[in-house]
């Protein structure tokens, strides 16, 4: 017969479950000592609470003790249940199981009872065992169950619960000053400080952010105890108007700070604690002093803030394009904030003109650069004190507000001269308008007399509309001109350049526009995508203006006012190529970072734009250019000469069907044999007019190929006498000229936007001290050197966005650690 499962082995009654007899001993166990403990536990929490939110060091020192002696009482009384605790034993853990089970009969008692009588009976044995097998079937139903503090008899109001929300307040108000808390909880201030409690000085000197300088944190064991034989500190450098934020913990006096002659008080904060904030304005000696003892001394030397310093490296001049050019530098012991020039009239000048200074913003590159040197330009020319002697005076200002005047510069603003007869004539009209108001209706007379002669303006309706209107709103303004003047001086002086430069004047303006707004974009360290959109506009905006450059000069060859000039020694011949080059390369060093490098390189281009010489060209160019003019107008002749040998052959053709002898009202037509001869003259003449062209370097246009192949199989059939034959021939002919004098005069076209004919004037004898438009250093046979010359090379360029993609790359894997990604992201902000 099998042994059941639950008997122990060798004996007839089964084993005890152990484990859950164990549970039940823990839970009876956890029950007592809880009983016993929760009066001590919340007694302690209800203390803690007053410690994490630093009470008790508020109150005065005999109330602390009290409130101290009554906690350690209750403490005492709380844990009188843990002297009574008894743990229970092995009896009452099997009885328990038992009650928590809910079973009758008692199984595990019955297990340690034995057969009283009847032991020699086999009846009562029989009894016996089947006694014993329903109390083990009895202990699977057996189970624990969990601890019953039951709490809630002996704190009816539970207390408790407030105790323990009061505990997580308190530790979440304390924070990481637990420690400091908890131990002056414990120390109740009745005899003064104690070593626990000694005060600790704490001073933190903050420079203003312009003078780009580290904080100054200063201890007091930084500094040797007077009369102790150390060596002195040298004194701690402090730059003028930094600030001073001090912070003393402990002590029971309010501290002191004496500074520059005068003591101020800190102010108590919660904790215990005093908290100080000053500005440094002077004095040599920095201390604080508490209850009359010196917590900290240092001597100290206040760096005062020097003024600025600003002069002009050159006098202001006008450039080629009569833009006044302002050269100034700058200088400042922690940085320049802003540079301007103010522009005032010199005595003497027209009372009638606007006295009110003209203050113009220069460029600042960077932010707070100590040491500057700028290059400027202004187009004063619309000024209504255009060719007035002006007095200019640069003034610079540092971050801290002090400012600096230079000496003053007396220079006759730029007053741009004008050519064509109308442009001078409206332009004198504004000038009498400007000076002598009272004149309007004189103006006005004149300006309607010369919109009266369109075909001395091109016969231009806007010309036109604009003189009727400027001339029409003076004759309405007889009684008060003068409100009229400022408007209609725009509206004369947009006319005048319209007349003398077309469209490149506006195109002009936009240029520099584009100019100046994408400098402001680089000095204000303005993103990538804003930089590039800048750069976009700046493109189109070169590109018009080029293209109408083009268009003027080729204006002004057609009609012979272009004058040729010899090619200067230090001159320097530029394309629309090298210009977006160098719009290209700034857009390349403004991603990678290199916003200096990029600033420099606008300059440079600026200074190159400003000192071109407008509507000239070489003597080469325009020889060139004349010849390729000259081809054009051959070709011309040479399309009408083989138009008018095609009537011919067309009535000759007529006349053989007809046979008749030709009308006498028409032309004498030559015989076949005479057109033939022609018509190899055209084919001989096209021949020589495509090598010209070919040694000019330009590409052939196919269609003249294929005229001059036409014209072969013309010849030929006229010199067998048949002009039925040649028709089609010349016919071809005549077509193809036509599309190769269209394709000739397009790539002239294309050949004069792409070769403006600009020619760059030296200044002080050279162009950018000898440099190229990408600013490297030119040898005297033209190529660069292998220097350093402050911009960065292809490779610098490639290799900085390189390592800008990476970090890039590595700000953007989440897998990394924090402190890494964080360090990476503030590398970039720069960027």
């Amino acid at each position: 017969m099998a042994r059941s499962p639950t008997e122990a082995p060798g004996t007839d009654k089964p084993a005890e479950p152990r484990v859950k007899i164990a549970l039940a001993w823990l839970a009876a166990s956890w029950e007592a000592v809880w009983r016993a403990a929760w009066p001590v536990a919340t007694v302690l929490g209800a203390f803690l609470v007053l410690a994490g939110f630093d009470l008790l060091p508020d109150l005065p020192g005999w109330l602390h003790t009290l409130i101290l002696v009554a906690f350690a009482a209750a403490l005492v009384v709380a844990s009188r249940p843990l002297w009574r605790l008894r743990l229970p034993d092995g009896l009452a853990a099997r009885r328990r199981l038992e009650h928590d089970s809910g079973i009758e009969h008692r199984p595990l008692t019955a297990l340690h009872d034995t057969q009283a009588t009847g032991t020699s009976d086999p009846l009562s044995r029989v009894l016996w065992q089947r006694h014993l097998a329903q109390r083990a079937a009895q202990l699977r139903l057996l189970k624990p169950r969990l601890p019953r503090p039951r709490n809630a008899e002996a704190d009816r109001f539970a207390l408790r619960g407030l105790v323990v929300i009061g505990l997580i307040l308190a530790v979440v108000a304390a924070g990481d000053d637990w420690r400091g808390r908890l131990g002056r909880a414990v120390s109740p201030g009745l005899f003064g400080a104690t070593a626990a409690t000694a005060p600790r000085l704490d001073l933190f000197v903050t420079p203003p952010s312009y003078t780009g300088r580290a904080p100054i944190y200063l201890t007091a064991g930084q500094v040797a105890a007077p009369g102790a034989g150390q060596p002195a500190p040298g004194p701690v450098e402090i730059p003028v108007g930094s600030a001073l934020v001090g912070r003393v913990a402990g002590g029971d006096e309010v501290p002191t700070l004496s500074l520059a002659g005068s003591e101020t008080a800190f102010t108590p904060i919660e904790g215990g604690s005093y908290e100080l904030q000053a500005k440094v304005t002077g004095g040599d000696r920095l201390s604080v002093s508490q209850d009359g003892t010196v917590l900290g001394d240092w001597p100290v030397k206040v760096v005062p803030d020097a003024p600025p310093t600003v002069a002009f490296t050159d006098k202001p001049k006008p450039t080629e394009r009569q833009a006044l050019r302002l050269d100034a530098t700058a200088g400042d012991d922690y940085g320049i904030a802003t540079l301007t020039a103010t522009v005032t009239l010199a005595p003497g000048a027209p009372a009638v003109l606007d006295q009110t200074p003209m203050t113009i913003p220069l460029s600042v590159p960077g932010r707070w650069p100590r040491e500057i040197k700028t290059t400027s330009y202004q187009d004063l020319t619309p000024h209504a004190w255009a060719g007035q002697a002006a007095d200019i005076v640069l003034t610079a200002t540092d971050a801290a507000g002090q400012s600096t005047k230079s000496a003053p510069e007396r220079v006759t603003l730029p007053e741009r001269e004008f050519h064509h007869p109308v442009a001078r004539a409206i332009i004198e009209q504004r000038r009498i308008l400007t000076l002598q108001p009272e004149q309007s209706q004189t103006v006005a007379e004149t300006l309607d007399m010369l919109s009266q002669r369109p075909d001395r303006y091109y016969d231009d309706r806007v010309v036109f509309l604009a003189l009727r209107t400027a001339a029409r709103r003076l004759f309405f303004a007889q009684e008060d001109p003068k409100p009229h003047v400022a408007p209609l001086r725009d509206l004369l002086w947009d006319t005048a350049l319209r007349i003398e430069d077309g469209d490149m004047s506006l195109a002009e303006r936009s240029l520099r526009d584009a100019q100046q707004r994408l400098a402001d974009a680089l000095e204000r360290g303005a993103g990538d995508e804003e930089i590039k959109q800048l750069t976009d506009e700046l493109r189109r905006a070169m590109d018009r203006y080029l293209q109408a450059m083009a268009e003027q000069m080729r204006d002004k060859m057609q009609r012979g006012e272009l004058k040729e000039m010899p090619l200067p020694p230090d001159a320097q011949i530029m394309d629309r190529k090298q210009f977006q080059d160098m719009i290209d390369r700034m857009q390349q060093l403004s991603e990678s970072g290199a916003k200096d490098q990029a600033r420099q390189l606008l300059s440079q281009m600026q200074n190159m734009m400003e000192n071109l010489q407008m509507g000239q060209m070489s003597q080469q160019q325009a020889e060139a250019q004349q010849k390729a003019m000259n081809l054009l107008k051959d070709l011309q002749k040479l399309t009408n000469a083989q138009r008018q040998l095609l009537d011919q052959t067309y009535r000759q053709q007529q006349a053989q069907e007809g046979g008749e002898e030709g009308d006498p009202s028409q032309p004498q037509q030559g015989t076949p044999e005479q057109n033939a001869q022609t018509q190899e003259a055209l084919r001989r003449a096209l021949g020589e007019l495509m090598r010209e062209l070919g040694d000019m370097g330009g590409d052939i246009p196919m269609p003249l190929g294929r005229a001059e192949r036409a014209m072969k199989q013309s010849g030929e059939a006229l010199g067998q006498g048949d002009p039925g034959g040649a028709v089609p021939s010349q016919t071809e002919a005549l077509d193809q000229l036509q599309q190769g004098l269209q394709g000739m005069a397009q790539q002239m076209m294309e050949g004069m936007g792409a070769q403006p004919g600009m020619v760059g004037r030296a200044q002080n004898g050279q162009m950018f001290e000898n440099q190229d438009p990408l600013g490297r250093p030119m040898t005297n046979s033209g190529g660069t050197t292998e220097g350093d010359v402050g911009l960065p090379t292809k490779f610098d360029t490639e290799r900085a966005r390189a390592i800008l993609d990476e970090l890039r790359q590595r700000l953007n894997d989440r897998s990394r650690p924090p402190p890494e990604r964080d360090y990476i992201e503030r590398l970039l902000r720069q960027f």
